[in-house]
């Protein structure tokens, strides 16, 4: 059975990200060119990065929504694995160069000063990534994408980062505990360097063809079980998942007295129940004929069967 996804709201997701970096990335190259701070100006650089990000992330988006064809029989939802596993390995480097420059800072005693206009752009950027943060994170949980996932990662580095520096600053004004400065971008890039870390374990699961997570497997294992009347086991269930996108396929034991029609409507009501509970679930069930007699009164029983489809039907 075709798995049913929701095309384009994956899309749209990057293009908000697109659209929210831009405008952030032309008010900081304005006000820092305004005011000459190198520090605003280099934050418009990094936002000019993260556009980077994302526009590669819509086209591999745009690519594992094409549909199958016969280079990609499976469809190419591998392109969005791929994109997050890239995604994983430039936050992992961009966590370790906030680590390196807070090194750097400590044994230098180098610090930023940012100007009243600088507070101001960074105060807006950080409310704008915020908004961005969670809208991604958002949309990543309800199409199940690891993309999405990694790109929202990818902009808390820039809230994080923000956030650390406005509070230091606030810290070293206050107190002049300069070293403090120092402290929290180690903090926050050992946090964004786990992250990474752990998003790669994530996506490399998808793209070494492993199981599907457990939670999702379990509410496999319970549809079939409440069709148990229609069969008499299931084995070689095999899943894997490419994108959003789940494959699932098994092999079914159906009584031998059942016609090649009956045994078609069954398969096909289990299929549409397992896409009903699973999003994206594309499922394909090969049937099996039992090895029981005509003799055998054993719970292999084509009339009980026959019975339940009818109802079924009702």
């Amino acid at each position: 059975m075709e798995a049913t996804v929701k095309k384009g709201e994956k899309t749209k997701a990057t293009k908000v990200a697109i659209t929210v970096a831009f405008c952030l990335a032309v008010s900081k190259a304005v006000v820092g060119f305004v005011t000459g701070s190198l520090s605003i100006l280099s934050s418009a650089v990094d936002s000019i990065l993260d556009i980077a990000a994302s526009l590669f992330n819509f086209i591999a988006l745009k690519k594992s929504e094409e549909p199958a064809d016969t280079g990609h029989q499976y469809g190419h939802g591998k392109y969005e694995a791929m994109a997050a596993f890239i995604q994983s390995i430039i936050i992992f480097l961009s966590g370790l160069f906030i680590l390196i420059s807070a090194w750097d800072k400590f044994i230098n005693n180098n610090h930023p000063e940012v100007s009243s206009a600088g507070f101001i752009v960074m105060g807006i950027s950080i409310g704008a990534t915020i908004f961005l943060t969670i809208y991604l994170r958002y949309k990543a949980k309800k199409e199940n994408s690891l993309v999405l996932e990694s790109d929202a990662m990818h902009y808390s580095i820039d809230l994080y980062t923000n956030i650390g520096i406005i509070l230091a600053l606030l810290v070293i004004k206050l107190t002049g505990f300069a070293v403090i400065d120092s402290i929290v971008a180690a903090m926050v890039a050992v946090y964004i360097i786990f992250s990474a870390i752990k998003l790669s374990l994530q996506v490399s699961k998808q793209l070494l063809d492993s199981s599907i997570e457990e939670e999702v497997y379990n509410k496999l294992l319970k549809v079939l079980e409440s069709f148990g009347e229609y069969h008499l086991d299931f084995h070689r269930l095999r899943t894997r998942s490419a994108g959003s996108e789940i494959f699932i396929d098994m092999h079914l034991t159906l009584c031998r007295k059942l016609t090649l029609e009956e045994v078609h409507q069954i398969t096909d009501v289990i299929e549409h129940a397992i896409s009903q509970e699973i999003k994206g679930a594309d499922v394909t069930i090969h049937p099996e004929p039992c090895h029981h007699t005509d003799d055998d009164n054993s719970e292999c029983n084509s009339k009980r069967i026959r019975y339940g489809l009818e109802k079924l039907k009702g």
